[in-house]
């Protein structure tokens, strides 16, 4: 049996500046790296060559120097390395990338490909889903677990649990940052084993026929102007976001459609993203184009969506949503596509691409429509570098994420279209393991997080007021470590972004990993004893407090009212 692991050599994304006067990433000095995710990839063949004595690959793509990453996999253990170099792939998109890597499956034949669920220097989780497809492997996301049989049975780090399956072998895997703990590279002897596959091995494929192109790239500043408040001024502000959140909302009813053509969005396993999604589309739908929506989502639970119709793929999965996507796409007039950039709905706008060919612009934090074209803004690098996108290929497609829009628009008499799906995966359910049922989602109007400055025995405090006030907690990678809160609320570089109205930063010190998933509420607190802790340069205000005596004060205000 045969494991190929796919790795990307990447810049330290924390020393990453921009140079606003020419538009350009100042990579001058910047330390190159294995990206951690893929270095868990190669720690997870390893030990399956361990287990089971397979024969393993290791492959990257990049300049000559991108060997380093290839040496440092096979001192890990890894048997053989290819690198995947020639100026004729210089400039490569994510799809262009990928059926590059998929060339690489084709030659090599392996059973598993392993990748990194993501690259931290671009944040895609694209080329994996695409190499599958362009492969004709299974796929499977997120992969905390690998055990094999005569196919492989893996666990998978969902939005709301644990899954536990078998997926028929050959299947490309992405793993998650919980798979395992990546051993050191050791100072040994290398027999160096890596092969030059270039553009006479790799045939007919040229970066320049990339489907997407960033025309403008600007920095995004992440600084706010901190205020110091005391307690009472603190509950004055968190008051205030509760007004907001118990308003009705006052929404534009949607207009009728005017033109044949179709903007498609996806409801992928969340409402409050799918109506996001619809009423950002009817907000930049100049056009009047009939607006469409499909997806998994119980129809009862989108209420007010802002569309015409709804396609209800009843009791479908992933691979039953995109195929049945793609046809929709090939025989009506969609100009444009929008899909939630979650865990599910990365994987399926993916596999549309890579079917159509087109260029998939993934997280992207607004759109626009300029000259019949949707313009993209994806962030990159951490976050702090926003690169502005287009595609070449129609209809172009995009995934957005969670939080970043608004709801403006509403309709209460869309047509409903009910259609009873078969499933499609090579798959098996074995378990679904459920996430502690005191956590909210990170879909509310006010988030908690905390960090290592807060005491063991004031988390579950925390956690009875956020049920009182109806908001959600999240965490600091290292107190997702300590096991005190599911890895599934992790915010930061390798968790998720958040958007609420007010986020509340306890105990929290500011490190960059932790600030790339909060640049987008709209109001930041934080509480630190520290008055040099770099969380206030994130803030808008501040408290100088001990934790443990700030949620005190805060339980006992929130069981008088």
């Amino acid at each position: 049996m045969k494991i190929l692991v796919f790795v990307k050599q990447i810049p330290d994304v924390n020393d990453i500046k921009f140079d606003e006067n020419t538009k350009r990433i100042i990579r001058s000095g910047v330390k190159l790296m294995i990206n951690s995710f893929d270095k868990k990839a190669v720690e997870e063949a390893v030990r399956l060559k361990e287990k089971y004595n397979y024969e393993t690959y290791v492959a990257t793509m990049g300049p000559p120097q991108a060997a380093d990453v290839l040496k440092d996999s096979m001192k890990m253990g890894i048997d053989h390395g290819i690198l995947i170099s020639d100026k004729n792939f210089g400039g490569s998109d994510t799809y262009i990338t990928s059926k590059i890597l998929s060339e690489v499956v084709r030659i090599i034949k392996p059973d598993l490909v392993l990748t990194g669920k993501y690259s931290l220097d671009g944040e895609t989780s694209q080329v994996p889903p695409e190499i599958a497809y362009l492969s004709k492997y299974n796929f499977k996301s997120s992969i905390s677990g690998i055990e094999i049989n005569n196919n492989a049975v893996i666990t998978r780090d969902e939005d709301n649990g644990i899954n536990t399956m078998e997926i028929e072998l050959p299947a490309v895997l992405s793993v998650s940052e919980k798979i395992n703990r990546a051993r050191s590279v050791p100072d040994v002897p290398l027999k160096e084993d890596i092969k030059i596959y270039d553009s006479s091995t790799i045939q007919n494929i040229n970066g320049r026929d990339s489907p997407t192109e960033v025309i403008d790239t600007y920095g995004m500043d992440s600084y706010r102007k901190n205020e110091i408040i005391d307690f009472n001024k603190f509950l004055d502000i968190m008051g205030s976001v509760k007004n907001i959140s118990a308003k009705i909302n006052s929404y534009k009813k949607l207009y009728d459609y005017d033109s044949d053509e179709i903007f498609l969005g996806l409801a992928i396993d969340d409402s409050v993203t799918a109506r996001q999604i619809a009423s950002k589309i009817a907000e930049i739908n100049g056009k009047k184009m009939k607006i469409v929506i499909i997806g998994n989502v119980e129809p009862e639970d989108l209420d007010g969506m802002a569309c015409h119709e709804y396609i209800y793929l009843k009791n479908s999965d992933n691979l039953y949503i995109s195929e049945y996507v793609i046809n929709y796409i090939k025989n009506n007039g969609v100009k444009h596509i929008l899909c939630p950039s979650n865990l599910n709905g990365r994987d399926i706008s993916s596999y549309i691409a890579a079917s159509l060919g087109l260029g998939l612009t993934a997280d992207c934090v607004d759109v626009s429509i300029e000259d019949d074209k949707m313009i993209q803004h994806k962030p990159s690098f951490g976050g702090g570098i926003i690169a502005v996108i287009r595609s070449k290929t129609s209809p172009d497609i995009a995934t957005v994420r969670k939080g970043m829009f608004k709801i403006k628009y509403e309709s209460y008499d869309y047509f409903v279209n009910i259609m009873n799906a078969t499933k499609m995966e090579k798959v098996r359910h074995i378990s679904y393991e459920n996430i502690d049922s005191r956590f909210n989602k990170l879909n509310t109007n006010i988030i908690f997080g905390i960090g290592t400055g807060i005491k063991r025995d004031h988390v579950n405090r925390l956690i009875e007021i956020a049920d009182k006030m109806h908001a959600s907690i999240g965490a600091t990678r290292k107190i997702v470590d300590m096991h005190l809160i599911p890895r599934q609320f992790q915010i930061g570089l390798t968790g998720v972004s958040i958007s609420p109205e007010l986020y509340i930063a306890i105990g929290i010190s500011g490190a960059d990993n932790h600030i790339v998933g909060t640049r987008y509420p709209e109001k930041i607190i934080a509480v630190n004893n520290d008055r040099e802790a770099n969380i206030f340069r994130h803030s808008d205000y501040g408290l100088i407090m001990d934790s443990s005596e700030f949620i005190d004060k805060l339980y006992n205000y929130v069981n008088k009212i």
